[in-house]
């Protein structure tokens, strides 16, 4: 590949971001609930250089300087089609299946210059990995003890119009349930990202099975897009290495493309403190030590 290109693509997945960070530094002061299982990505900061990345996947922090720092999972880079990633969370958690649990992230999907596709996972599993690309979603062929919600971005004849939200399970992408949106490269708008909540109930016989259900929303609304669900009834019982207290499960995410090259990112940000400069620093020091020593007199 020429550098030219190569130039045209950083400067596109740059201005992609820019958009991408422009929602979310509004959002980021405005957390969400955490549940007491799971986990808040989309309130909390993650800083995705400490996951453990696999296949194509990267990860990069960035503080631009308007007062956010930004940290991106880069599950397939825009324009490189052939691609499978995925990234998962340092260490395990410990769920107990019997009780309801709760996810959230924000993804983002940057179009590639050849067609959309092919899409992206949240993923539990009890081993951690990459699995095969295209219309794998980098999710087909990891371990029976995987379950999965897949926005799949790409469909031959005879599978879920896409874009869809699935629910797949066991390393397979036979979804147990799927929604088709009807949104077609309303997915992959520019101008703004999608929260993702992911919540388990659990069916309240202490059999570890339950129903699975996930939520897509855009975080703005230019288009009067819609939110759109997906849910399944799961059992459980088998995911994750039994433990006191439940099952240890590793959560993170996948992604593929293969004719198709769009990306595939997650991202995070948090508020950064700016320093005061030092003139004003010395100012604020003095004046608090001349209310210091005023108040002694008193």
């Amino acid at each position: 590949m020429n550098v030219s290109i190569l130039k045209l693509q950083k400067t596109s997945v740059s201005s992609h971001r820019l958009r991408a960070w422009g929602l979310i530094s509004a959002l980021a002061l405005t957390p969400l609930v955490s549940a007491a299982q799971g986990v808040s990505l989309a309130s909390g900061f993650t800083d995705f250089t400490t996951w453990n990345r696999f296949g194509s996947a990267l990860a990069d922090n960035q503080t631009p300087g308007n007062g956010f720092t930004y940290s991106t999972l880069i599950l397939t880079n825009p324009g490189i089609g052939g691609s499978a990633g995925a990234g998962f969370a340092p260490d395990a958690l410990t769920l107990d299946f019997n009780q309801s649990f709760t996810f959230d992230f924000r993804f983002f999907i940057p179009a590639g210059p050849t067609t959309r596709g092919d899409g992206l996972t949240f993923t539990l599993a009890g081993t951690p990995g990459v699995g095969n690309g295209g219309s794998g979603l980098g999710y087909k062929g990891l371990s029976a003890d995987s379950l999965a919600i897949a926005v799949d971005t790409f469909n031959f004849d005879g599978e879920p119009v896409s874009p869809s939200l699935q629910v797949l399970q066991g390393g397979s992408v036979s979804p147990l349930a799927f929604t088709e949106t009807g949104i077609g490269d309303g997915i992959r708008d520019p101008n703004f990202q999608w929260l993702a909540t992911v919540l388990y109930t659990p069916s309240g016989n202490d059999d570890e099975t339950g129903v699975l259900e996930a939520t897509i929303a855009p975080l703005t609304q230019p288009n009067n897009l819609g939110i759109f669900a997906v849910s399944a009834p799961v059992d459980l019982s088998g995911l994750g290495a039994v433990v006191q207290g439940g099952h240890a499960v590793f959560f993170g995410f996948t992604a593929s493309s293969g004719l198709a090259d769009d990306g595939h990112f997650i991202t995070s940000a948090m508020p950064t403190p700016i320093p005061l400069p030092a003139g004003l620093w010395l100012l604020s020091s003095a004046l608090a030590g001349t209310g210091f020593f005023r108040r002694r007199r008193a």
